[in-house]
C-alpha cells in the first residue's frame, strides 16, 4: 500500500553534501522572490526531526523564522536572474519520460513570472493527493493572514460554572512536550490555560466549579466520508477542540470531551475542585476568565506543509470555511476552498475539492493551477511562509528520506516541494534553482500508476533534472 500523505517520519539522518552552495542559493532566491530565506537555511531546518544540527548552528545562527516566513539574513546584492527556456525544458522532460504505465501531468514556468514555460496536460484535473495541501496553505493564509491567531479560552458562565470554549487552534497541545512535532514552534497548552483559569478563579475566592466544554465553533461530521477507516492512523477527527492532534483520543468520534476531561484534571492540579461530569454546554454569555493564543498562522502553515500534516489542514480548512461565511464543516471548507481558489485565479475547469488535506481520491487539481499558486506566493511577500514551509529535498520533512538515488543527486538541498501520494496516486510540486540562474517552479501529477511499485522516483528525477539543467532563457 502506498504512503498515505501525512504519514510523518521521525527519523534522523545525514545531510547531503554541497551546504556551503545551498546557503549562497538561498540568499539569492529571497532576492529573486521577494521573501527572506529564515526557514530556508536556519539551523534548526538543518536536521531531520528530532536529529541534532549537522551544520555548526553558528554559521547561520543570525536567522531567524517568523510566522510570514521570513528572516534577517543580511545584505545580498540584487542577482541577475534569467527566463525559463521552453526548448531547454522540453528536452530535459523528453529525457526523463516515465517508466511506469498512468496518466501524467504537468506544468513548468518561472517561479517569478506569469504563465507556463512548458505544460504536458496540465490543465488536466487529477487527483493531486497531498499537493492540495499547497492550495490550503495559500488560499487561508491569503484569507487571515500570516500573523493571524486562534484563541481558546474559558468563560464563566455562573458564579460556579465555566466552560472550555474551543477556537479551532490545530495544535493546541496539552503540555509544553506533548507536540511531536518541530520544536522550534512554541505551542499554547491546556496545562498554562488551567494555570491561568485557577489563578483567575481563586482571585474571585472560587475554588469550586462545574465544567463544561463548546466545540460549536465547527460543525458537521468529525469524519469525512471519503476516507477509508484505515486512515485513522493519518488524521484525527476534526473538532474545534482536541489536544496533541487527536493523539490523546485514538478510538473516539469525541475529542472535544476527551480534551474537556484532561483539562478538569490540569485544573485539580492547579488547585480547584471540578465536580460533576464533564458535559457539552454553551459559552453564550460567559465573561472570560483565560485564554491561550495558537501559534501565528504562518507557522502552522509551514508545519502542515512540511510535515504534510492532514490534521492542519483539516482545521484550517473549516477555518478558512468560517473566515469566508460558510460553515465550519467539510463542506462549509470545501465551498470556501473553491472560492478561493477562484478569486486567486487558481480554478481550472474541471477542479474538485472535497477535502483540505488530500486524502480524498475525489479532489481534482491541475498542474497548472499548483504552479500559479506557487507563483502567486513568491510575487506576494504575505504569502511566502506557502514556499518557507516546502520541505527540501533530502534533508526535511516529507522530503527527508527522498532524492536517495544517484539520479536525484542534484537535487538534494537545492529542490523545495510538496509531495502527495494515496494507492495509485503520487506528485510533486515546488520549485528550484537551475545550474545557471533560472527559478523554475514546476508541478507533476500521476494518476493509475502502479500499487505493487514506488512510484515516486520519478518524480524526484524531473525535480533533480530541472535543478541540474542549463535551462535559463
Amino acid at each position: 500500500m502506498a504512503k498515505r500523505p501525512g504519514q510523518i517520519r521521525r527519523v534522523r539522518l545525514p545531510l547531503w553534501v554541497g551546504w556551503l552552495s545551498w546557503v549562497l542559493t538561498v540568499v539569492v532566491l529571497a532576492a529573486a522572490v521577494g521573501f527572506a530565506v529564515g526557514p530556508l537555511a536556519r539551523a534548526q531546518g538543518w536536521t531531520t526531526d528530532g536529529g541534532s544540527p549537522t551544520v555548526d548552528p553558528q554559521i547561520i545562527a543570525d536567522i531567524h523564522s517568523d510566522p510570514s516566513g521570513n528572516g534577517v539574513i543580511g545584505a545580498a546584492s540584487e542577482p541577475n536572474y534569467h527566463g525559463v527556456s521552453a526548448d531547454r525544458i522540453a528536452d530535459v522532460i523528453a529525457a526523463t519520460q516515465p517508466t511506469l504505465a498512468g496518466s501524467y501531468g504537468g506544468a513548468i514556468a518561472d517561479l517569478d513570472g506569469a504563465g507556463l514555460s512548458y505544460e504536458f496536460s496540465a490543465h488536466t484535473p487529477l487527483t493531486p493527493a497531498s499537493t492540495l495541501k499547497v492550495m490550503t496553505a495559500t488560499a487561508i493564509t491569503d484569507a487571515l493572514g500570516a500573523d493571524h491567531s486562534f484563541t481558546t479560552s474559558v468563560v464563566a458562565t455562573s458564579a460556579d460554572a465555566i466552560v472550555l470554549v474551543g477556537g479551532g487552534d490545530p495544535l493546541l497541545a496539552s503540555t509544553p512536550t506533548s507536540y511531536s512535532g518541530s520544536s522550534a514552534i512554541a505551542l499554547p497548552t491546556t496545562a498554562d490555560l488551567a494555570a491561568r483559569t485557577a489563578a483567575a478563579l481563586q482571585a474571585q475566592g472560587i475554588s469550586r466549579v462545574s465544567l463544561g466544554y463548546d466545540d460549536s465553533l465547527f460543525s458537521g461530521p468529525v469524519w469525512h466520508a471519503d476516507w477509508p477507516e484505515g486512515d485513522r492512523q493519518f488524521v484525527a477527527p476534526i473538532s474545534a477542540l482536541v489536544i496533541d492532534e487527536g493523539a490523546a483520543v485514538p478510538g473516539t468520534e469525541s475529542g472535544s470531551q476527551v480534551t474537556a476531561g484532561i483539562f478538569a484534571d490540569q485544573l485539580r492540579a492547579a488547585g480547584i475542585d471540578v465536580t460533576g461530569d464533564v458535559v457539552a454546554a454553551s459559552a453564550t454569555g460567559g465573561s472570560e476568565l483565560a485564554k491561550v493564543a495558537s501559534a501565528p498562522l504562518g507557522l502552522l502553515v509551514q508545519e502542515m506543509l512540511t510535515h504534510s500534516d492532514n490534521f492542519i489542514a483539516e482545521m484550517l480548512l473549516r477555518q478558512l470555511g468560517i473566515a469566508k461565511g460558510q460553515a465550519g464543516s467539510f463542506e462549509g471548507g470545501a465551498a470556501a476552498l473553491t472560492a478561493s481558489l477562484t478569486d486567486l485565479g487558481l480554478w481550472d475547469d474541471g477542479q474538485l475539492i472535497v477535502d483540505g488535506s488530500g486524502l480524498s481520491v475525489n479532489n481534482r487539481i491541475t498542474p497548472a493551477a499548483l504552479v500559479k499558486a506557487l507563483q502567486l506566493s513568491a510575487a506576494r511577500p504575505e504569502l511566502s511562509a506557502v514556499l518557507a514551509g516546502l520541505p527540501v529535498a533530502a534533508a526535511t520533512g516529507t522530503l527527508g528520506t527522498r532524492f536517495a538515488d544517484d539520479q536525484s543527486a542534484a537535487a538534494r538541498g537545492l529542490v523545495r516541494a510538496k509531495s502527495g501520494s494515496l494507492d495509485g496516486v503520487s506528485s510533486l510540486a515546488g520549485y528550484t534553482p537551475s545550474s545557471d540562474g533560472a527559478l523554475i517552479a514546476f508541478a507533476v501529477i500521476g494518476n493509475g500508476l502502479p500499487t505493487d511499485q514506488d512510484i515516486r522516483p520519478w518524480f524526484d528525477h524531473v525535480a533533480a533534472a530541472l535543478a541540474g539543467c542549463d535551462c535559463a532563457g
